[in-house]
């Protein structure tokens, strides 16, 4: 089937997070044998090094086409103005070399609100993935809730990547959506890197934006409140973003700074190299959408200890971890503790074999195209 993928970016090796979701897909859709077309509309700020204006490529057997129009932080009419017309004018190209594709896979809601008045005039149709943290919001920007609606409302499919957003798509929007989680890349994130720490130390590990949402500061308490007499237990936190110094000051009025090291953002071959030498993978988030660090972390044999938060609480059992409420430290030290006393009850090699057959990207293909033959075959 020919497919054209339409998503915010692509990986770079400047950026290798952005459109990372959406690619992993077109990676895995393009190996069970569909063509497709990966589309981006890049409108990140001029402070994002890129080459401006229309770019086509391609690697792992998928065709990538964008267009890089910096813009930055706007008002939301106005990126979306660019954002539609953007993906118009790859389309237009795109179908004057390649033909019509078979139908468009947008993910997120701004990008799906695009396609969604794009199917307007090619009748083409459309699959919407929402991955979007926005939507699962209590209260939703006004905005965003009228763009969500129309892209729904003008989707043939709806794809959830978590049940807890199957559930609000349903209560919020009246929509039904299908669940089907983001892959685990298993090249990276596998048994065989996870080896087990040979120094006579204990490791947490944790990786997320550092931003007030994913509660570092909550791990670091939580670790500390656990541990605080025992030398032999330390922590790495990876990521990066506006709250790092005020973690660095917590850090340091707690005496940490020679258990709990802080390496900024890291490439995910490198963040597979830390796992190698870790025991646990901890996340406190307040909110997630799905998790794929966790099922990053798991893959590479690493039992963890997650939140109720959405995404997470969904593929995580017994045998893989512990979830905890959120925003309590209190809990989040007593799972520390817990799973570091029972840490050889749990079986590294079969938590990497649950985690990598249930997202592997053969897995994940194989239920997308499901949801393509549907449509090819009303």
């Amino acid at each position: 089937m020919n497919v054209l993928f339409i998503s915010r970016g692509y990986p770079s090796e400047k950026y290798p997070t952005n459109g990372i979701f959406e690619y992993d897909q077109a990676k895995a859709l393009a190996e069970y044998g569909h063509n497709i077309i990966f589309c981006f509309i890049d409108i990140r700020s001029l402070r994002r090094t890129r080459k401006w204006g229309i770019e086509k490529f391609e690697r792992d057997n998928v065709l990538i086409y964008g267009i890089n129009i910096p813009l930055g932080i706007i008002p939301r009419n106005i990126s979306s103005y660019f954002r539609y017309h953007g993906l118009k004018l790859l389309y237009n190209k795109i179908k004057k070399e390649y033909g019509n594709p078979d139908l468009m896979h947008a993910h997120f809601t701004n990008y799906a609100y695009a396609a969604a008045r794009l199917k307007k005039i090619n009748k083409i149709p459309l699959v919407t993935t929402e991955h979007a943290s926005e939507i699962m919001s209590k209260k939703i920007d006004k905005k965003v809730f009228q763009m969500a609606k129309f892209a729904y409302s003008k989707s043939d499919k709806i794809i959830s990547v978590s049940p807890a957003f199957q559930k609000i798509i349903k209560n919020k929007f009246n929509q039904k959506s299908i669940y089907i989680p983001n892959i685990v890349d298993r090249e990276i994130f596998n048994l065989n890197r996870a080896k087990q720490n040979k120094k006579n130390e204990f490791s947490f590990i944790s990786v997320g934006n550092l931003i007030k949402h994913k509660r570092m500061d909550h791990v670091i308490r939580a670790f500390n409140k656990a541990f605080e007499n025992n030398r032999k237990i330390n922590l790495t936190i990876i990521g990066g973003g506006p709250e790092e110094n005020n973690l660095k000051k917590l850090i340091k009025k707690l005496n940490l700074e020679n258990r709990i090291k802080l390496t900024g953002r890291l490439e995910r071959k490198d963040i597979s190299e830390h796992f190698k030498n870790s025991n646990v993978f901890v996340l406190a988030s307040k909110g997630e959408t799905f998790g794929v660090v966790f099922i990053e972390a798991m893959a590479s044999g690493l039992p963890v200890i997650a939140t109720k938060c959405g995404g997470p609480e969904h593929f995580i059992g017994k045998e893989q971890g512990l979830i905890i409420e959120k925003d309590n430290i209190g809990q989040l030290s007593e799972a520390m503790k817990k799973i570091y006393n029972n840490i050889n009850n749990y079986d590294n090699r079969k938590i990497s074999k649950i985690t990598t057959e249930q997202f592997s990207s053969e897995n994940i293909a194989k239920q997308i195209t499901e949801v393509y033959n549907d449509l090819s075959n009303v």
